[in-house]
């Protein structure tokens, strides 16, 4: 039998397919549906123009195609997902109240037609996360972000028209193969927390880093800079606390929700001067106007709301009014709380808390131990999701990357708590011999 020729030390290795089709789908949640030239009309919310019909069925088509590869994933191994749907009670509970929202949504047939594609995203999110290693996702997550990104940096040079936001006084901000500049920005970020917590920082992801960073400061995204930073920070406190004591540990835990609570109170105090430092008015460019038409629609139901994806219609329903109040068009609540109440009223908006504290409760133990690298990425997801919610809406959306990705993080979580459930040790003698075990194996993810 003729043995196997060694790899080529200079080969680029190649991914599976299946690899390849979740870094397709990502790159495809990451963009929201809008592939440049043939963009849902979704992309066009900043520019308020028409969608041609290119847009309509070229959007339909993707989407579908996006659908069926989810479908054709799940089908190959549906025992994966009905044993990993019980790690994720909540959310799978919060897709189904989606689903069930066209009961009583302002529109049946759009709610239908738009919840189904959010379950599954949903779905392919625990699949990814049951389905791959930890090394295996980083390495689909940084071909997704890099492709992107480069493909953002050639549609400006060769097709500015498109890759330029067309947002009034910001014309030479990128918005990329993207929807706008701070949907640019914000993908940017999450893409460099793929690479700062994902693994080994290498040279080649250190050079990935770098092209992130230069799409995000060309994004011109304020926000998106400022939760950069806070990226930033919260990687900092992972090096830290992966060295330190389970002492250091405890106070950074502690020390850290007290450190927001004072910047959100100084930014409270400081809000107009830090505004004009940032370059954005005092209302969030309108953003306070919404928050206040849409906490009084929310009042008249409370509880489930107008159904998942319903309430913005245009020129048609209770969206009307409030664009008439704010004298622009508006397209979503630009707070992702505030969305989920307007979908799926306080219940949705229940399930979501219930599984963001659930989560974070189960991280604590990992964290106590010091087994850093292994909730680094799902901690920044959640950190993620919370900060950025604040002005936008980032999480319920049927195409969204955020979705996905925060079911991912939520059933890796409960993985590692199960984990340490089923192999924590009861003697002294097993403890150090745990220790020197799994040694290893936190080295490989890190």
């Amino acid at each position: 039998m003729t043995p196997r020729r060694p790899p080529h030390p200079h080969r680029i290795p190649l991914l599976p397919l299946e690899d390849l089709a979740c870094a397709a789908l990502f790159a495809f949640f990451s963009m929201q549906g809008s592939i440049p030239g043939i963009a849902p009309s979704a992309a066009l919310e900043m520019t308020a123009s028409a969608p041609s019909s290119l847009n309509t069925i070229g959007g339909i088509i993707s989407q579908a195609l996006a659908n069926l590869l989810i479908v054709f994933l799940i089908l190959r191994r549906p025992r994966l997902l009905l044993h990993s749907i019980p790690k994720i009670p909540w959310v799978a509970l919060l897709a189904v109240l989606a689903i069930a929202s066209t009961a009583w949504s302002l529109d049946p047939s759009l709610t239908l037609r738009r919840s189904i594609p959010f379950a599954l995203a949903g779905l392919f999110g625990l699949y990814f996360a049951a389905r791959f290693p930890a090394p295996r996702q980083f390495a689909i997550l940084r071909l997704a972000m890099v492709a992107v990104a480069i493909a953002t940096i050639a549609i400006v040079i060769f097709a500015p028209s498109i890759g330029l936001d067309h947002t009034p006084g910001h014309s030479a901000d990128w918005q990329g193969v993207f929807t706008q500049k701070n949907a640019c920005g914000r993908i940017m970020v999450l893409a460099s927390a793929v690479i700062l917590f994902g693994s080994r920082i290498t040279t080649a992801r250190a050079a990935a880093l770098l092209l992130f960073l230069f799409v995000l400061v060309m994004s011109g995204s304020r926000g998106a800079w400022m939760i950069e930073a806070a990226i930033l920070l919260l990687w900092l406190t992972l090096f830290v606390a992966r060295r330190a004591s389970s002492r250091i540990r405890l106070i950074l835990a502690i020390a850290a929700p007290i450190v927001l609570a004072l910047i959100a109170a100084a930014a409270t105090l400081f809000f107009p001067p830090l505004m004009r430092f940032l370059g954005r008015d005092a209302t969030l460019s309108g953003r306070t106007a919404i928050w206040a038409q849409v906490a009084h629609f929310i009042a008249q139901r409370p509880c489930f709301g107008y159904g998942y994806d319903a309430f913005w219609r245009g020129m048609q329903g209770p969206s009307l009014q409030i664009d008439a109040a704010v004298h622009f068009i508006v397209e979503h609540a630009h707070n992702g709380f505030l969305e989920i109440c307007l979908d799926l009223g306080f219940t949705g908006l229940a399930l979501f808390l219930i599984s963001w504290l659930r989560a974070a409760h189960q991280l604590w133990p990992s964290w106590h131990r010091g087994e850093i690298p292994r909730i680094a990425f799902p901690l920044a997801i959640l950190v993620l999701i919370a900060v950025y919610d604040i002005d936008e809406n980032t999480f319920l959306i049927y195409n969204g990357l955020f979705w996905p990705l925060y079911v991912a993080a939520l059933a890796t979580i409960d993985t590692t708590a199960r984990d340490r459930h089923h192999t924590q040790p009861t003697a002294p003698r097993d403890i150090m011999s745990a220790q020197v075990h799994d040694r290893p194996a936190l080295e490989e993810v890190s």
